[in-house]
């Protein structure tokens, strides 16, 4: 099972927000999941790492650590991404996912799950293509703030 990981080296930057988010990385290739997590972790974001959906769901399960969202591969043995963000749905609504794959969208959602207009980035995708869709999906909680009190 993952962990919270952190880089001793660098110091912890929030991103565009008043607090730190959380972001668990889920997919059977670590060094996809790593490069993933670099650039989440480079633009602030705090991540936790996992090679299954399985280990996903007992991460999301114990509580232990809120995420505030969950980029998954798409193909993956055991639990695969489509059935992991329909548990997360399931089990965690509001929890925004984004699906990743080699494959093509059309290719990797052709059975009709997810959703076609969730999400998706293809493998491989630019740390820019990532942080853009998380922007989006995690807007600035400053700005919330800030628009609520308007």
């Amino acid at each position: 099972m993952g962990s919270l990981s952190e880089s001793p080296t660098s110091p912890q930057v929030e991103p565009s927000g008043s607090s730190i988010r959380r972001i668990l990385v889920v997919d059977d290739e670590p060094l996809a999941a790593q490069v993933a997590a670099r650039a989440l972790k480079a633009a602030g974001y705090r991540t936790a790492e996992v090679g299954n959906g399985r280990d996903a769901l007992a991460l999301l399960a114990n509580g232990k650590e809120r995420f505030d969202l969950v980029v998954t591969d798409v193909v993956m043995p055991e639990t695969d991404g489509r059935t992991l963000g329909r548990l997360i749905g399931e089990r965690h609504p509001g929890l925004p996912v984004i699906y990743v794959s080699a494959y093509p969208q059309n290719d990797v959602f052709h059975r009709g799950s997810p959703d076609p207009l969730a999400p998706f980035l293809q493998k491989p995708f630019s740390p820019e293509a990532l942080l853009l869709i998380v922007r989006q999906l995690l807007p600035d909680a400053s700005l919330a703030t800030r628009q609520r009190t308007m």
